[in-house]
């Protein structure tokens, strides 16, 4: 499953129309035989299920979720898990010493925050590192959504992708960088721009 919110929705036939995915801001469209029984309208929080891998994507099976966030902003040990339509961000004094497992949630390490540990992603769920944020462990992506090292965001370890829709090193605010390698199997996705470095550890 993966993340996003209903973006718009066939006035004629509401069982089609679109989403926008978290993080990655990408839209897709859906198609959901039994939409009118979901409770969801423009703008709903929204899970679905969606093979990346399809020449066109097409979200299907969706369901409400209620978003839930939390903030780390001191030292804690891990492991630590992100479920289903959470987010957690580890901030300016937060350092999480061990594992986290994001499944079908999304990860922020931003504003010096830290990892020690090793990351893993499972079920369409996303993680961003950015703002001077850093990990230092492997970031494993299982099945993810958009994987984003962006703005100053460091990534000390490799990163190995079997199955994801975007990574993105490096945006308009500042390069991303990945001292480690990046191993890729599949991908729809990838975007590094010029101000990012990678596996230029000495």
């Amino acid at each position: 499953m993966a993340l996003g919110k209903v973006e718009s929705i066939d006035p004629n036939n509401d069982t089609i129309g679109t989403i926008k995915e978290d993080e990655s801001e990408q839209i897709y469209p859906y198609n959901d035989p039994i939409f009118k029984t979901k409770g969801l309208q423009v703008g709903s929080p929204c899970t679905y299920d969606i093979d990346y891998s399809a020449k066109q994507p097409i979200a299907t099976n969706l369901f409400a979720y209620t978003p839930t966030e939390v903030e780390i902003t001191t030292t804690v040990s891990g492991p630590l898990s992100v479920k289903s339509g959470e987010t957690l961000k580890v901030r300016k004094g937060g350092m999480v010493n061990g594992t986290i497992v994001v499944d079908n949630g999304n990860l922020f390490v931003e504003d010096t925050g830290g990892v020690t540990g090793n990351i893993t992603i499972n079920n369409q769920g996303s993680f961003i590192v950015r703002k001077g944020g850093m990990v230092n462990g492997t970031i494993v992506v299982d099945s993810g959504s958009a994987c984003k090292i962006v703005n100053k965001g460091n990534v000390n370890g490799t990163i190995v992708i079997a199955s994801a829709n975007r990574l993105i090193i490096g945006n308009a605010n500042g390069g991303g960088i990945v001292s480690g390698g990046i191993t890729i199997d599949k991908i729809r996705k990838v975007i590094i721009t010029a101000t990012s470095t990678i596996n230029c550890r000495a």
